[in-house]
């Protein structure tokens, strides 16, 4: 995936001809490859191209500013799935049971959310349960877990083959007891927490009955604490609306009077499917962070190009500069990105860009 931002001509190239400025792979979510020429971006075999201005007599204009290629720094998001493991995930869900309905959301080989996104997002599983909380002579809770790591496919699919449901429900425990895994990741991007659950959470002192809701809810605060979020699925409808709300504010950091977070409660097949990608695809970063930067009050000289079209600055719908060194899509641009593979490019006048 490649993504540039350009200065206004090149040097040293065949009259008449473009010149190759070469490419770099951004990393970037949803971003494919782009080229940009005088007129604006083309696509043709990926390459980054600049037409340049050829004088009357055929030779091309060398008084022209150089090319300066920028291109955008990846930030790839981190995402652990943390999957309830507890005995009823076999209940049934649809035409399958909650066990195989999640298998089927993310590791579907054909439709599965990791194996289509782990190129674009760094992808861990933890599966968590515990047998009959401290009391079972077993530690608690019981993790499996892959950390996170991109094209984590298949060492996440061979996790979940050699499991199975088994007991418990620790859910505030297990928050806290794979919230390190991403706090220590040295990786740069955002990080969450998917939490999929179908019950109320027990805990390892208490695994009967089911009384486990302030633990969870004080671990998901904790972990946004610490600059991870947590976001919570219902798969069924066997957990209450409260406690998935006040998991989802405290995953979210909401404070008194601010609007509440979303939380998702999955009745079927395509609904639990649906969430997974809604929560994953809101990740991924609209700030590209460039190598290099903009001049003092140079954005107003620059353009920027969503799948050839220009997105206004300044605007909802368009782009921003956050810093000399980090343009930020918003809106329907940001959009684009977040729910799809896009084509972006960045023109700037002559001495606009300073490399980096």
């Amino acid at each position: 995936m490649v993504a540039a931002l350009s200065g206004c001509g090149g040097v040293g190239g065949t009259p008449g001809t473009d010149t190759d400025t070469g490419s770099s792979t951004t990393g970037i979510p949803g971003i494919t490859s782009v080229t940009a020429t005088e007129t604006g971006p083309t696509t043709t075999d990926g390459a980054i191209k600049l037409d340049l201005p050829v004088d009357t007599d055929g030779s091309s204009d060398t008084s022209v500013c150089a090319d300066a290629d920028v291109t955008f720094e990846p930030q790839i998001p981190t995402v652990l799935l943390l999957i309830d493991q507890s005995g009823s995930m076999t209940t049934q869900f649809g035409d399958t049971d909650r066990w195989e309905a999640v298998y089927n959301a993310l590791l579907d080989p054909d439709d599965g959310l990791v194996p289509q996104l782990e190129g674009q997002v760094r992808f861990g599983m933890a599966l968590y349960t515990s047998f009959e909380g401290n009391q079972g002579g077993r530690e608690c809770p019981v993790i499996t877990e892959t950390p996170p790591a991109l094209d984590n496919y298949q060492a996440i699919a061979a996790t979940w083959d050699a499991s199975q449901p088994e007991d418990e429900t620790p859910t505030g425990e297990s928050i806290a007891a794979v919230t390190p895994t991403l706090v220590m990741d040295p990786s740069e991007g955002t990080k969450i927490i998917v939490l999929a659950t179908d019950g109320e959470p027990d805990t390892c002192a208490e695994p009967n009955p089911q009384n486990g809701q302030e633990e969870s809810v004080d671990a998901a605060a904790a972990a946004f604490g610490q600059g991870v979020r947590t976001y919570v699925i219902s798969v069924g409808n066997e957990v209450s609306d409260q406690h998935l709300q006040d998991v989802a504010n405290a995953g979210a950091g909401v404070g008194n009077g601010d609007p509440d977070a979303p939380f998702y409660k999955a009745d079927d097949a395509q609904a639990l499917a649906d969430a997974f990608a809604d929560i994953v695809d809101g990740v991924r970063d609209c700030k590209l962070t460039l190598d290099g930067t903009v001049s003092e009050g140079g954005e107003d000289e620059c353009t920027v190009y969503v799948n050839g079209e220009v997105v206004p600055f300044g605007d909802e719908n368009g782009w921003q500069l956050n810093n000399p060194g980090e343009v930020e899509l918003v809106g329907d641009a940001c959009d684009a990105i977040q729910n799809g593979e896009v084509q972006v490019s960045i023109k700037c006048a002559c001495g606009v860009v300073l490399p980096g």
